[in-house]
């Protein structure tokens, strides 16, 4: 045998041995498994139609990677939302997706994500975070949102108008809101009353508070829900009360909102009502995103800026409500990311 023959003879038994391993090692690339992403998701309330649509797409997100979630409830308790935080943080998972919890409600459990180095995704809401625990915040503009209200506010009460606004203070999406809301319409607008919602009794709480402060109060004409749930709560507990015709303006359109715009429409309807929407659900493709280029990537700057595809923005009104369906038919998200993704070399179930 020449030494090119010995040398072919060498290669392939070497070959032959590593094929029957399994693979070939090659430099720089492991031979393991890559081990299954496990996202927790804390959520400060699932009485919220919104949070639970959040999760539902953050489900989906997860689905198409091949990675594990979980879910923890904080049910609006301050001290559940400390309980949960830590709960993950001591279950290991490799990133949190924070729904509207504040580093303040659980200071131990943002510390211990940030020693154990668990990225911490804020979504849906911005966060009161000033020691920036949250690698990156994903949510529409509150601020937007709220300017879209003001419009339609001062187009249905060009002559002035007294609110009761519906405040959950701790929440900075909520302060965002009602600031901007206030700032919009001063002058015309006159906030006559507020009342902070307890999200532990969040429907019987929002019941309760617009029927109170209506009666109290027979000049309002008009109720801030600063949350989702409250434009369908409010409607009801006005109509119930027969509290007369007060206008209900609020954000992120629920299911049921779509049949009350649509029987206000049929009806002929003159009360004022509008709901700001943005399809939050979608902020969740920016923090999947993120952990792509950070677990699977392992990118050096690996935050995913939300100008990659930005969020859309509308307002609905009985006026413009569509004339079928529970779901505002905004332009999936799935396709863009899915394919950004399979570019990127990244398995995609789907």
């Amino acid at each position: 045998m020449n030494q090119k023959n010995k040398i072919r003879g060498v290669v392939g038994t070497l070959v032959t041995g590593a094929l029957l391993m399994g693979s070939l090692i090659m430099p720089g690339v492991s031979s393991a498994a890559p081990k299954k992403i496990t996202v927790g998701i804390a959520a400060i309330t699932l009485q919220s139609p919104n949070v639970l649509q959040q999760i539902e797409y953050n489900k989906l997100c997860a689905k198409l990677l091949g990675w594990n979630v979980v879910v923890l409830n904080a049910d609006g308790d301050p001290a559940k939302m400390a309980q949960i935080m830590s709960a993950l943080v001591n279950q290991n998972v490799d990133a949190i997706i924070d729904i509207a919890i504040n580093p303040a409600q659980a200071p131990a459990g943002f510390a211990a994500a940030k020693a154990k180095g668990i990225p911490i995704f804020a979504q849906a809401a911005p966060l009161i975070d000033p020691t920036h625990y949250a690698a990156a915040t994903y949510a529409p503009s509150d601020a937007t949102m709220s300017n879209l209200l003001a419009e339609q506010i001062l187009k249905d009460y060009p002559n002035g108008g007294k609110a009761l606004s519906l405040n959950a203070s701790a929440i900075l999406a909520i302060q965002i809101r009602f600031q901007t809301l206030a700032k919009a319409t001063a002058g015309v607008v006159t906030v006559a009353a507020t009342h902070e919602t307890d999200l532990a009794n969040a429907i019987s709480d929002t019941q309760s508070a617009v029927a109170t402060a209506l009666k109290a109060n027979p000049s309002i004409n008009m109720v801030w829900g600063l949350q989702d749930f409250e434009f369908s709560t409010a409607l009801q507990t006005i109509e119930t009360n027969k509290l007369g015709n007060i206008g209900v303006y609020s954000y992120y359109q629920d299911p049921v909102d779509f049949g009350i715009l649509r029987a206000a429409k049929a009806s002929g309807s003159t009360q004022h009502m509008a709901v700001a929407d943005s399809p939050v659900y979608d902020s969740g493709w920016y923090a999947f995103d993120s952990m792509v280029n950070k677990f699977l990537l392992k990118k050096k700057n690996w935050v995913t800026k939300m100008s990659i595809h930005p969020l859309p923005y509308t307002l609905i009104t009985p006026d413009n409500v569509q004339a079928t369906g529970d779901v505002y038919k905004w332009p999936s998200f799935q396709p863009f990311f899915t394919k950004l993704w399979k570019s990127q070399g990244v398995k995609v179930n789907g």
